[in-house]
């Protein structure tokens, strides 16, 4: 099961669909923590948080990576 959410969350990154990243985070946290692996669940946790930032300000996201 794991790997198979990994391989979803990386087609979705690929695809840059930070909707679907924001729905399988929370999916893919759980089955870390199930497996008491806290390390990769907190990555999860950033990275849900990053792609909910960028669904909720995408103008202010674009304008700092133009920025950079």
């Amino acid at each position: 099961m794991l790997d198979q959410l990994i391989d979803e969350m990386n087609a979705v990154l690929e695809a840059g669909d930070w909707s679907q990243v924001v729905v399988l985070a929370p999916v893919l946290h759980a089955e870390y923590l199930r497996l008491s692996d806290t390390l990769h669940a907190e990555l999860i946790s950033d990275l849900y948080n990053i792609a909910s930032d960028a669904l909720q300000h995408p103008l202010e996201q674009m304008t700092e990576m133009v920025l950079r």
